[in-house]
């Protein structure tokens, strides 16, 4: 089933009451009335009964991908187990997706965002390593670059430097071919990124600031390892 996006989740639960249920169908979300004859009411028992209801399963589903599509593994998890939480469910069980659910789950996640600086670090790694061409990059990363409480010697920063430049050709070198990679570290020192990233002053106690400074060092990898790849092809 292809993937739908958590803004037209968002566009219906924001126009619809907390208990509106909602139901993914044909690709896009829907409001969902729930049966309310005798007959109906018996009917959806059964159902949840034989753990049968899959269309619920489903909506959960595409819901919880939903979020981790657009806040990354770590933060779209926790605004899932939020969301289910608050509607008196557990992340594990059976039960209607609502415009409740919905709106509280991406209110969790960008109050995160703007609260927490390094969960927009975290968030922006793992989205981009959910892209199919940077699969796994998040698990190959230094780990200290993804933990909560570290600080560098001066001396260092370009050691982690080097380290996320080690990690993620090797894992060009994987995806593409060991010869992309040699390419693209050649051109990552030579263009002097190492110098630049040195020149940005990055606090060394500054946990965040070098995440974001490192961030921006993994984008410039990555956009040279199109480039090359593309180079190889033509």
């Amino acid at each position: 089933m292809t993937s739908v996006s958590l803004s037209n989740f968002q566009n219906i639960a924001v126009d619809s009451a907390p208990s509106q249920k909602l139901t993914v169908a044909d690709g896009n979300v829907q409001t969902r009335q729930a049966s309310t004859s005798i007959q109906g009411r018996f009917v959806s028992w059964l159902a949840l009964q034989g753990n049968l209801d899959t269309q619920k399963a489903a909506d959960q589903g595409a819901f919880r991908t939903a979020l981790l599509d657009k806040y990354g593994e770590t933060l779209g998890t926790q605004a899932y187990d939020q969301a289910c939480n608050a509607c008196g469910f557990s992340a594990g069980q059976n039960h209607s997706l609502t415009s409740k659910q919905v709106v509280t789950g991406v209110h969790y996640a960008d109050e995160k965002l703007n609260s927490d600086p390094l969960a927009p670090f975290v968030s922006k790694v793992e989205v981009k390593a959910a892209e199919p061409e940077n699969h796994d990059v998040a698990s190959v990363l230094p780990a200290n670059l993804l933990e909560g409480n570290f600080s560098v010697p001066d001396n260092e920063i370009r050691q982690a430097a080097v380290d996320t430049l080690d990690v993620i050709t090797q894992f060009i070198s994987e995806k593409y071919t060991p010869e992309i990679a040699e390419v693209v570290e050649g051109r990552v020192v030579e263009a002097g990124l190492f110098d630049e990233l040195l020149a940005e002053q990055v606090d060394p106690n500054n946990s965040v600031e070098l995440r974001e400074t490192i961030s921006i060092f993994i984008d410039a990898i990555w956009e040279e390892a199109k480039k090359v790849h593309i180079e190889s092809i033509l």
